[in-house]
């Protein structure tokens, strides 16, 4: 459990894909994650047991997830993405996503 959280002073982890991630506050059931993206990238096309709700902080992104259109989101644009639905994005522009998991992402957290 972590009860308090400054992004600034977070350290990132620096994701396959090429995104800065920096896990903020979290308890066993939800957990908050910032996401920092250069412009011109792919994350990979991925799934994971838990619900998902993101902020776009920043930014400008094209949003995939299976069966449904890609939507274009910019700051202030939000998603949602259920259980274990594959999703990923594209940037457009340098871009900031925060991301909310439910229950939270021990794969975040342990080594």
């Amino acid at each position: 459990m972590k009860l308090f959280a400054d992004a600034a002073q977070e350290p990132a982890v620096i994701t396959p894909d090429g995104a800065q991630r920096r896990v903020l506050s979290y308890s066993h059931n939800l957990m908050l994650v910032e996401f920092r993206f250069e412009a011109g990238i792919a994350s990979r096309e991925h799934s994971h047991p838990h619900e998902q709700v993101g902020y776009v902080v920043e930014g400008e992104i094209d949003f995939y997830m299976a069966g449904h259109e890609p939507v274009r989101l910019r700051r202030g644009g939000s998603y949602y993405v259920p259980p274990n639905v594959t999703h990923h994005i594209f940037t457009h522009a340098p871009s900031i996503l925060l991301d909310v998991f439910t229950p939270m992402r021990r794969d975040f957290v342990e080594k």
